[in-house]
């Protein structure tokens, strides 16, 4: 059964990947029309096709690094987050119910899937304070 996890989480993260590159694309048009993004000096849709591009590539790789796994839940994790925000401050206007399902799906699907879950959580790595040094 881990084979064809490994396998799923692989297909999982080049789907995800695809998914921001085409929808990246697909904003592209209406930042043109507003470009509000080039206001400091960013474009959106090529921050979200190089994202994609990251997703889909990590998950090309035998192993899927832990890093990009994370980067994908926090993706997911914001989206969701997002949608709740529009629900409630904008009535339900600006909420899509196909974001919020594929970011529950894929985030699910992402922790589910990934081998060692554990190392989804980044491990502290604070050390002791030294000791005063004696002049």
């Amino acid at each position: 059964m881990a084979k064809w996890n490994k396998l799923a989480l692989n297909i999982v993260m080049v789907v995800f990947g695809v998914l921001m590159i085409v929808g990246s694309l697909l904003a592209s048009v209406g930042t043109t029309l507003f470009p509000f993004d080039q206001l400091v000096g960013t474009r959106a849709a090529v921050a979200g096709v190089a994202f994609g591009a990251g997703l889909a590539l990590a998950g090309m790789q035998p192993v899927v690094p832990a890093t990009w796994v994370r980067a994908g839940l926090v993706y997911c994790v914001l989206d969701i987050l997002y949608e709740i925000v529009a629900l409630f401050w904008l009535g339900g206007a600006g909420i899509s119910i196909v974001s919020l399902l594929i970011s529950l799906i894929l985030g699910g699907l992402l922790i589910f899937l990934y081998p060692n879950r554990g190392d989804l959580i980044p491990r502290s790595t604070a050390v002791a304070p030294a000791a005063p040094a004696r002049l």
